[in-house]
């Protein structure tokens, strides 16, 4: 999979853009606050429907205008796709080769990418919910079925906690929910289980070569059913265990959406004893396990997003990293400034700058 050609109009900074990367790695350079941030937030979005930075889309949209448009040619497997999002203060427009396309799931994935940003490392001491929104975003660019059985459960708990505020349950209905929470529970465990599985297969080498360090980083994925089998009839019997509680507390204490995942070094949470530096081998290498996870199970290679990683690295690493990626992913790496050793090789590079109307110009 790869990035041929990648159009912007009114987003964010830029009023009209259009650059064509190269199938391997693309330098998006100039000066801090000239949208270089932006342009890959824009591929974060054809990815995910969304943004990874803020909820509001309509802060998306370029000052004084009433639309933004972005638009990407990608090519997966010798063909070439149109993918088309609009923003608009109605919400937003999604189009493959100019077909509308009513449901975001029906869109998200089609182009994958992996992003590594800064703020990125905030995750560490972040609220559970973080951590998960991080499961749930990687696993549903690779499956319709896991998004599926994701929101239902999420609608069905909405339900539940309603039920729970009333002064007089229907206790008949609390069964129902408790049944279809359990049923949806189990195939998003069961995904859950797998992505930390395969992300742990790849991470503990990843984190050794890009710190040189003999410590194992890890993930360790606190599910609600941790000392139990998954299956139906245990997660279920969790949820009427917790009914009285629940019933007193009018709110729903047991089930997925109070699940965590944690980032470890030795067995021990980062957050412990992890220095910074550290930690951002730990989620470098996160990240890369990420991408040998999305092409095993779709069989593509994801689109490599770096956000101002090199200047937090010295040059050593700097060097392990370029050398992971150099020949194997379409990159585009955002940098004030262009590491020596690497100018001479076969790269893409596209100067950012803040023009008139916050139009930016690219170079090829």
């Amino acid at each position: 999979m790869k990035i041929t050609e990648l159009k912007l109009r009114n987003f964010r900074n830029y009023e009209t853009l259009t650059i064509r990367p190269a199938e391997g790695m693309n330098f998006l350079a100039g000066s801090n606050a000239q949208g270089k941030t932006n342009l890959l937030e824009s591929l974060v979005y054809l990815s995910l429907t969304r943004s990874h930075r803020i909820s509001n889309e309509r802060k998306l949209i370029r000052e004084n205008c009433d639309y933004a448009v972005i638009s990407a040619s990608v090519e997966d497997q010798g063909r070439i796709k149109e993918l088309r999002a609009v923003i608009h203060p109605q919400g937003k427009t999604l189009s493959v080769q100019k077909n509308p396309v009513k449901k975001s799931s029906d869109f998200i994935g089609l182009l994958n990418v992996v992003l590594f940003a800064p703020d990125d490392l905030y995750v560490f001491n972040d609220q559970p919910r973080e951590r998960r929104r991080i499961i749930n975003q990687e696993i549903t660019k690779i499956s319709q079925k896991y998004l599926f059985s994701l929101n239902r459960y999420q609608n069905l708990l909405k339900d539940r906690n309603i039920l729970l505020k009333k002064e007089s349950p229907d206790l008949r209905f609390l069964d129902t929910l408790d049944e279809e929470m359990a049923s949806c529970e189990k195939e998003i465990i069961s995904y859950r289980r797998d992505f930390i599985t395969s992300v742990n297969e790849k991470m503990k080498d990843l984190y050794r070569i890009l710190s040189d360090s003999d410590l194992d980083a890890s993930l360790k994925y606190q599910c609600c059913i941790q000392d139990a089998e998954c299956t139906f009839e245990n997660i279920l019997e969790m949820h009427r265990n917790s009914r009285e509680k629940d019933l007193e507390h009018r709110v729903t204490s047991f089930g997925i959406h109070r699940e965590d995942m944690i980032f470890a070094l030795n067995d021990v949470n980062v957050i412990n004893t992890a220095s910074q530096g550290q930690k951002r081998m730990v989620m470098l290498a996160f990240k890369m396990a990420l991408l040998e996870y999305i092409e095993s199970k779709t069989g593509k290679r994801p689109v490599l997003l770096l956000d101002d990683v090199l200047s937090e690295l010295d040059l050593k690493r700097q060097r392990k990293l370029i050398e992971m990626i150099r020949n194997n992913y379409q990159c585009l790496i955002t940098a004030t400034e262009i590491p020596s050793f690497i100018r001479k090789d076969d790269i893409r590079i596209f100067m950012i700058e803040k023009g008139q109307a916050g139009c930016p110009g690219g170079t090829e």
